[in-house]
This record gives structure tokens, sequence and C-alpha cells, in this order.
């Protein structure tokens, strides 16, 4: 008998301890929290802040405090305990600070922080153990990186002393959508811009998304030189504006480049065919020019018969003389007309079917026709004597009529 009263006693205090310590079950909260910056954005920290709230009006003793979440935002759950010790009743006003790190590669959504409160009272029953869960939720954005890089130059490398076209690749390489994005382009020592349209705006750029534009350049040195990308763009809701500087780097080869100048010659007249025209050619740039072919190509009245010359080698700095054949239309106008020297070549640093192009410009003058100067100074000349004869026959008759008289 004695034996029943006492296991009911004793289940009757396991049953009273057992309310004793769930009355403190959820007794902590978490007051004026604040999460920064809002939105949290991806690859950066999201900072929680905030302060304890006891709901009881016991002090709550050993109280611990510790982070847990799942990853990516947390890669060891739970963190280290916070020490606390003595939480008194009410609102407390120390203020606790967790700075998380939000890797880059977060998708955009909404997310949860718990933060566990344990600790102990003492009450009538003994010691009770007791804790509290207090979930932090936020939203996360992803963040956006625009990236410029050189896709492809045409041709595949850049040569000094050209006008080339390289695409520009604008990528984005973040892991939410960016808008609004702007890229200025400019140039760095070494190098010019030659297109009239040297920023692009974007609209919409996806993750991994890309898109092309082209862009004309000239470089005169060799070696190393860059253009400057400036980007500006906004996330996914347009609530953060991003911007970044990037130098794209680009290397200029040598390359062959010529200017055309005359020989001492006569100049063709009108109506006259198959004239020489000797042109003296030469390389200014930095490479030898093989497979050297010249086209000569003219405007009215000028017609080319044979256009075409061929030079095996011309290396920088060296010249040589060319020779067309041409014609000028009889019914042409004497004067100065300009004629195109298109050049073609290879190169000993280019691709084994690599073609390089270029053109030149000079003039040729016309002066007028050499025979109808000719007639009309011979007539001229006729008529001249012709007028002096008569003078002198008439004068010599006059005198032989005076005489008789006498």
């Amino acid at each position: 008998m004695k034996t029943r009263y006492f296991l009911l006693a004793f289940a009757a205090l396991v049953v009273l301890s057992g309310m004793a310590a769930a009355q403190y079950e959820g007794a902590v909260s978490l007051a004026n929290l604040s999460v920064s910056p809002n939105p949290v954005v991806a690859g950066g920290n999201a900072t929680i802040r905030f302060q304890l709230y006891n709901a009881y009006e016991s002090w709550f003793y050993g109280t611990t405090i510790q982070p847990s979440g799942s990853y990516p935002l947390l890669n060891v759950s739970p963190l280290n305990s916070h020490i606390i010790g003595l939480l008194d009743s009410g609102l407390n006003p120390t203020y606790y600070n967790y700075t998380i790190h939000i890797p880059n590669t977060t998708p955009s959504g909404v997310y949860t922080v718990d933060f566990t409160a344990e600790y102990f009272v003492y009450a009538a029953s003994g010691t009770e153990t007791a804790s509290s869960s207090m979930p932090v939720s936020f939203y996360v954005n992803n963040r956006p990186a625009i990236k410029v890089v050189v896709a492809s130059p045409q041709p595949a490398a850049l040569y000094s002393g050209h006008n080339q076209t390289i695409d520009l690749q604008v990528e984005n390489t973040g892991y939410g959508t960016a808008r609004n994005v702007s890229v200025v382009v400019t140039s760095a020592s070494g190098i010019n811009i030659l297109s009239s349209v040297s920023t692009f705006f974007i609209s919409n750029l996806t993750q991994g998304s890309s898109v092309t534009e082209p862009l004309l350049v000239s470089a005169q040195d060799t070696g190393q030189t860059n253009i400057v990308a400036s980007t500006a763009y906004y996330s996914s809701n347009l609530q953060q504006r991003f911007s970044n500087t990037q130098d794209i780097a680009l290397s200029v080869a040598p390359s062959a480049q010529f200017s055309i100048g005359s020989t001492v010659q006569a100049s063709p007249s009108v109506g006259a065919t198959d004239v020489p025209v000797q042109l003296r050619v030469t390389n200014n740039g930095t490479s030898a020019a093989e497979q050297l072919q010249l086209s000569l190509q003219t405007t009215y009245p000028i017609t080319p018969i044979a256009s075409t010359a061929y030079v095996s080698d011309l290396q920088p700095g060296s010249s040589t003389n060319v020779t067309f054949l041409i014609s000028v239309d009889n019914a042409g106008v004497p004067g100065n007309y300009p004629v195109t020297l298109y050049e073609q070549w290879k190169q000993p640093n280019g691709a084994v079917n690599q073609q390089f192009s270029g053109s030149s410009n000079y003039f040729v003058t016309v002066k007028s026709s050499g025979g109808s100067n000719s007639t009309i100074e011979i007539a001229a000349a006729i008529v001249v004597i012709a007028i002096i004869v008569v003078v002198i026959v008439r004068r010599r008759m006059a005198t032989t009529k005076a005489k008789k008289k006498a």
C-alpha cells in the first residue's frame, strides 16, 4: 500500500515538474529586429540585429543563443553558441549583431535563420531547463555581374596601321537578371576608336546570357594596348545599382603599310593610249609584305589597260617601282584625276591562308593633246609667212613701177 502511494506521489511530481518547465518554453522572443541591407544581395553580407525579450517575471540563468540554418546561408549549422548568462524579465537593453555572408550562388528567394535560446530557471521543484526558437526570414536578391570581353577580332589578330572590327561580348556572369545595362567604351594609349557608336544599352540580360556589339578600332603601335569598358546596371527589381570599370587587353601585331609616290614621267595627253604610268610603292610598316599584288583603279577619262602589278617581297622601309598602262579618252578634259591603288599581300606573322588588304590614293595629271597644239601653231606660222610674202611682193612691184615712170 505504501509503495502504491509512493509511486503516485512520484508520478505527480514528474507531471508538476514537466508543467513547470513547459511554461517557460518559448518565453524568449526577438525585439526591435532588423536585417540589413534590405533586400539582401547575394555575394554580400546580411547583418541581423535585435534585442531579447523575456515574457516572464522570472530571471533566466545560463542563457545561450545560437543561429542555425541550411546551406547555402550557413556552411556550418549550428554556429557556436553566444553566452548571454543572466536574462532579466521584460526587454533587455543589449543589442546583438550577427553577420552572415551570402554566397553569390544563392538563388533569389526567402531564407530563414533560426535563433535558439536555451536557459534555466529556479522553481519550487528545482532547476528547470527550457528553450525558445526564434526564426528570422529575409529575401535574398541575386546579384548580376556584367563582364565585357573581346569575342573575336576580325581579322583574327589586330595589326598596326589598319582599321579593324572587334566584337565586344557583354555577358552576365552573375546569378540574377541585369537590367538597364549601359556599357561605355573609351580608348587608352596607342589605340583609336573609330566607331560612331561606342555606348551600348541592353535593357535585359539574364543570367548566363550575352550580347555581341561591334567596335571599329585602329592601332598604330605594336605590342599590348587596351580599351576601357565602364558598365552600369541594375538588379532585377531595379532597386540596386551596380557599376564597374574593366580594362580589356588587346594585342597589336606588326603589319605592312604602304605609301604611293610618282617617279619622274611625262603626263598623259588627252586621247593618248598605252601610256606608261610609273608609281613608287614604299612599305612604311613594321612587317614584310609577301606576294604583293597591286591593282590600279581609275576614273573617267582615264582607263587602265594593264592594271595589275606583282612584287614578290617588300621589306619594311623598302621601295619599288611598278608600271601600269593607261589610256585617256579623246573627249577628256585636262586636269588632275584621282587613282586608287589596291594592295593585297601576305605576312610572315599571319596565318597560312590569311590575306591582308589595303588601299592608297594618288593622282594622275592629264594635259592637253600635243597633236592639236602643233597643228594650230603650224597653221598660224603659215598664215604669218604668207602675209610677210605678200607684203614683200607688193613692195617690190611698187618699186618697179616707180623706176619705169622715171
